[in-house]
């Protein structure tokens, strides 16, 4: 009997880990986290949100389930700012973990601007890919094993040629453990930010054979989406699927050597005006914001104001992604507070604590947070490497920051931890292995509340 439970419970660890897969939660920009699912497009679905993408022809290759839709915040940062994707294993990091070690492939990095953050549409065409990563031969590891290496945390720079606008960032990672069967695993999601730049927010210009449209931008048959990482004689260097890597060309902008080589930036640069985090809440959790409720001194007044903030922590639960709704329950807390204020008649000079922020108590952010993957690329008037190379070969006749969990306005200049390894030797004993310690499945526990408090002596006047 001890036996045939012992079994059932090894099964159970499998079953869990045939489901471990990731979701991108987190934005940084140099360094700052901009707090759980801020500005980040992600499966509203707790059960589901961490599984891949469901058909490479799906509008969900784009940002994602749910993809389509907005979320409330914008995040500014600066042109060449460092944008740092954080990858979980569990959305709301219940548990610690990036994603399988099974999950063997690459990285992409890839951009969008829109018009209209709210309008424009994720899905289709005007995406390109500035950063990508297979298989290092040198290091023996593929991207996502790096990925492991780094706590889940995949860092870029923002090329410093983007124009001023909103952009979508869009983090892709492809797990290949089953493509030579047929089925090629694709983890993406986005981040929505304003690229604060002294270059008019004009469309930028893409070659014509690094502009895409995703879906689209890959197909079922290419040698990537059906490489075969088993097999004993690999065909090396795997090729990145996708198009070719398309890095802007710098602009002679001073905004850009402002973000860059930490001088003050002119007052030229074009600011974000709408989209972003309010200055004025108490406390945040992902993209709905707590504020203050009415100042009161009568018993009226008192009710007036638990009511409010108990229509505000309802908005917070159902506004809450994946990612969790740690902050919700902060704000509920404060509600109760005022509620027992008015119950106990103490009605003068309320609510208690006015105007004092309340303390986040989402997940602590990494101690270490990685360089920029794309840090070393070619000067030479900003281009990506390949399309160098291509250059080259016709030319030659052939072929520590502050790390809050809240939102904060980015420093004037990228601020690097000098001690991490570098992401092409990403140190460490080796991939994160995950110990699974209860028989669940990684998509259950991947649900965000222990459900909303009953409003407990609320009273409508």
């Amino acid at each position: 009997m001890r036996h045939k439970l012992a079994l059932l419970l090894g099964l159970a660890r499998l079953a869990a880990l045939a489901d471990a897969h990731t979701i991108f939660t987190t934005l940084y920009i140099n360094d700052v986290s901009q707090g759980d699912g801020t500005c980040v497009r992600m499966s509203r679905d707790p059960s589901t949100c961490t599984s891949p993408v469901d058909g490479i022809r799906s509008k969900d290759m784009a940002c994602g389930a749910n993809g389509q839709e907005p979320v409330a915040f914008t995040c500014p940062a600066p042109a060449g700012a460092k944008l740092t994707f954080q990858w979980r294993l569990w959305a709301n990091a219940q548990q610690p973990g990036v994603i399988d070690e099974s999950h063997k492939g690459p990285c992409a990095v890839y951009a969008k601007q829109l018009d209209d953050m709210k309008r424009g549409s994720a899905a289709g065409t005007g995406w390109f890919k500035f950063w990508d990563e297979g298989y290092d031969e040198e290091a023996g590891l593929w991207c996502t094993e790096k990925l492991m290496r780094a706590d889940g945390l995949l860092s870029v720079r923002i090329p410093a040629g983007l124009p001023a606008g909103n952009w979508l960032f869009r983090p892709e990672l492809l797990a290949l453990q089953n493509a030579h069967e047929g089925d090629p695993q694709f983890y993406v999601g986005c981040a929505q930010v304003f690229v604060e730049s002294a270059d008019a927010p004009l469309a930028l210009s893409v070659p014509a054979d690094r502009s895409v449209s995703i879906p689209g931008h890959v197909s079922a048959g290419d040698p990537g989406l059906t490489f075969n990482i088993y097999t004993d004689d690999p065909k090396l260097p795997y090729p990145v699927p996708g198009p070719a890597v398309f890095v802007p060309p710098s602009s002679s902008s001073s905004s850009v050597s402002a973000a860059t080589d930490n001088k003050k930036a002119p007052s030229s640069v074009m600011r974000q005006r709408i989209g972003g985090v309010p200055a004025d809440y108490l406390i945040k959790n992902a993209n709905w914001i707590g504020v203050e409720v009415a100042a009161y001194s009568t018993e009226a007044g008192c009710w007036a104001a638990a009511e409010d903030c108990w229509v505000q922590a309802d908005a917070c639960y159902d506004a809450a992604p994946p990612s969790g709704n740690r902050n919700c329950r902060v704000w509920e807390r404060k509600c109760r507070g005022i509620n027992d204020a008015c119950e106990a008649g103490d009605f003068r000079d309320g609510p208690p604590a006015r105007g004092l922020r309340l303390v986040s108590e989402e997940p602590q952010p990494p101690a270490r947070i990685p360089a920029a993957a794309n840090e070393v690329q070619d000067e030479r008037g900003g281009k990506g490497k390949e399309e160098h190379e291509d250059e080259e070969s016709s030319s030659q006749g052939g072929g520590d920051g502050d790390r809050t969990s809240e939102a904060a306005p980015p420093p004037p200049c990228p601020t690097e931890t000098g001690d991490l390894p570098d992401w092409a030797g990403v140190g460490g004993d080796g991939p994160v292995i995950i110990t699974v310690t209860e028989i669940v499945t990684a998509p259950a526990a991947t649900q965000t509340s222990n459900g909303r408090r009953a409003r407990r002596g609320l009273r409508f006047r």
